[in-house]
């Protein structure tokens, strides 16, 4: 539904459907976490994969700026107010993109469903079918599932990077799909708590 003063769109689930340099240094706070990211799968001075074996994505939970916890029910991703674990999202850069921050790919299920916003002329908020790793390798495919990852202070926001302006955000209430707006700071809540998880 659009709304001429305020469009949002929630997260519907559907099966699958820039350059070849490293992003140029982000502006703006720096993000540890987002910098070993990028360092452990690209290599500085040309863009490319680390050889010879490309390493595991990275593992992050996500909040959001009231401590609803992010998590996959029926294969959408909820936010809800729970001293439940949150999700673990597995996390690649998109090296073909540049620009702002931390362009990013995020996976469920170990990477075998991808956040996606979609073709169509708005955005539309889906978990699709496609392996990360795959994502990783494919420019064309993954530019729909990148989200520039923007540090601000102790929090983050998620923009697409193909559809500029419009950010990953949560309802004021608990137990609904997470959605995306073009009017971040206004009803819905676009600020999360980004936590990397080290695993062995």
């Amino acid at each position: 539904m659009t709304d001429t003063r305020h469009t949002s769109t929630t997260m519907a689930s559907q099966p699958g459907a820039g350059t070849g340099r490293r992003p140029s240094g982000p502006c703006g706070n720096q993000d540890k976490d987002m910098r070993d990211l990028f360092d452990t799968f690209i290599k500085k001075e040309d863009g490319v994969p680390n050889p010879p074996d490309l390493p595991m994505p990275f593992i992050f939970t996500l909040r959001d700026a009231k401590q609803k916890v992010i998590r996959l029910q029926s294969n959408n991703l909820v936010a809800e107010a729970s001293n439940s674990d949150p999700e673990k999202l597995s996390v690649v850069p998109n090296r073909f993109v540049q620009g702002k921050q931390y362009p990013i790919i995020l996976g469920v299920q170990g990477g075998s469903s991808c956040l996606s916003c979609g073709t169509l002329s708005q955005p539309k908020l889906q978990l699709e079918d496609k392996k990360i790793m795959e994502l990783f390798e494919d420019k064309e495919q993954a530019a729909r599932f990148t989200f520039h990852n923007i540090p601000e202070g102790s929090t983050h926001r998620f923009e697409s990077a193909t559809y500029p302006g419009w950010f990953l955000c949560t309802s004021q209430k608990s137990s609904e799909p997470i959605r995306i707006t073009n009017h971040p700071g206004e009803t819905e809540i676009t600020e999360f708590y980004f936590k990397r998880i080290l695993t062995q």
